[in-house]
């Protein structure tokens, strides 16, 4: 975040004196930290998220108590959230959705509603312990000795005896000159600064994905998962194909238990709770994909660009033949997946019979396995993720997955390319330049322990054509 400007200028001059030693802001009391917790919380940015606000008490308050320890996702979870104790963190993401909105309204509030505040409050990435840190201040420009060339340099004792109204141009003088360089400074650092961060996004190499994605003159459609289409197929323990989906076959079924065509679930169930038509009422997706949504939305590579958010269900085929396409799911949550199945190595599905989410590597290479299942290994959480950008339908345009075996590995997929350390790295193996990024997949692995963050690495990747 980048702090606010502030240039102190000292008109009258003063007998000189010993400049007051710098406060040490190494460690805020917990006094200060408390009174900058309430002004946050007493804020206009802060005052319609209750939950967002009770988040941020929580976290601060065990900090201020010394207990930052005992901060994690679980217990976030129950503590804000009204989660149950048992609970399981890696299966349901409030906590993480959640904590994205908090740091970005933590950063609208310093840098809007309170940018002058001597200290601050974040939240780093990957942690959901609070830092209460200082600004940097500028040095302080004082204009206390007059200009040589501009004003005598009168004493005391000379200053008496001179009538008032010559006094005056002196002061109105420094005012002038004070003026003056405080423009100045401001013309000279405000262009450097918006050239630097200018410079900074154009060596990305996120920003090269993006300006791929979000390209003036052809439009951007965001289509999320169908999170009724999950109920859908966890109820009848079945898959729905792409041809269905479109067709709205699949809900044609007197009992949605009993599979269309597709033979893969011939037994029916009686006790059916929802009948088919409450489904083909209904729309739903999850709020981290629409935060998703929202955070590419917000790009600076979007905001030139048309951005448009569309239910999976509504869309249509000649939809993405005219715009680039973001699509966020697994094949059983969004399946228009399924149309570039036949171009990705690594499939994103999900066995609804043993509620089990994997990825298929169709061509494994050395050392990789065939197929990557959800799974504990001491008591660390296991998914997968896959980021895939591929050439759009008909190699019109372009494509952006994000995929994940569950909640955790989509989130995994989404937040790998703004995580600019990672990427970077990642970019460069792939032969990413300045000015090109090549159509890769990448198969992310994420893990969490304890409640805590989860941690995100790349296992695998493979580009997609020359």
């Amino acid at each position: 975040m980048i702090g606010s400007i502030a240039t102190v200028i000292e008109i009258n001059p003063v007998p000189h004196q010993d400049a007051p030693s710098a406060k040490d802001f190494s460690r805020p009391s917990a006094d200060e930290r408390r009174a900058l917790l309430h002004a946050v919380l007493e804020s206009r940015t802060f005052a319609r998220s209750t939950r967002l606000a009770q988040f941020l008490k929580f976290i601060c308050t065990r900090t201020i108590e010394g207990k930052a320890a005992e901060i994690n996702e679980q217990q976030i979870g129950i503590h804000v959230f009204a989660r149950s104790p048992m609970y399981s963190a890696s299966d349901d993401s409030i906590v993480r959705t959640q904590a994205r909105l908090l740091r970005q309204r933590l950063e609208e509030y310093f840098e809007h509603e309170a940018p002058h505040t001597a200290l601050t409050i974040t939240i780093p990435k990957g942690s959901y312990v609070p830092l209460f840190e200082t600004r940097n201040p500028l040095p302080v420009v004082a204009l206390v000795e007059p200009v040589k060339g501009v004003a005598p340099v009168v004493t005391p004792d000379e200053n008496e005896k001179r009538p008032v109204a010559l006094q005056r141009p002196k002061i109105r003088l420094r005012v002038i000159i004070a003026a003056v360089t405080a423009l100045v400074l401001f013309a000279l650092v405000i262009p450097a600064t918006k050239f630097w961060q200018s410079h900074q996004r154009d060596d990305s190499a996120s920003a090269v994905l993006w300006t791929a994605i979000f390209k003036q003159g052809r439009p951007v459609v965001i289509v999320p998962s169908d999170d009724a289409l999950v109920l859908f197929e966890e109820e009848t323990k079945a898959p729905v194909r792409l041809d269905e989906y479109l067709s709205g076959s699949y809900l044609d079924q007197s009992n949605p238990g009993k599979s269309s065509s597709a033979g893969q679930n011939t037994e029916k169930r009686s006790s059916f709770p929802l009948a088919s038509d409450w489904f083909a009422a209904h729309q739903f997706t999850s709020t981290a994909d629409l935060n998703l949504a929202l955070r590419l939305g917000r790009l600076p590579a979007a905001r030139d660009a048309a951005v448009e958010t569309r239910n999976a269900r509504v869309l249509r085929i000649d939809d993405l033949k005219s715009r680039n396409v973001i699509l966020i799911g697994g094949l059983g949550a969004n399946p228009w997946i399924g149309l570039f199945s036949n171009r990705l190595n690594f499939e994103v599905n999900y066995d609804w019979k043993n509620a089990e989410g994997y990825v298929l590597n169709k061509h494994p290479a050395s050392g990789e396995a065939a197929i990557y299942r959800d799974r504990v290994i001491d008591g660390s959480r296991h998914s997968y993720g896959v980021l895939a950008f591929l050439p759009g339908i008909e190699d019109e345009g372009e494509a952006l997955l994000f995929e994940g075996t569950g909640m955790a590995g989509t989130e995994s997929a989404s937040d790998f390319p703004f995580n600019s350390a990672t990427f970077t790295a990642f970019a460069k193996q792939i032969g990413a330049t300045s000015r090109h990024m090549p159509y890769f997949e990448a198969l992310l692995e994420t893990t969490s322990v304890g409640g805590n963050a989860p941690e995100v690495h790349v296992l695998t990747f493979h580009r997609i054509g020359p």
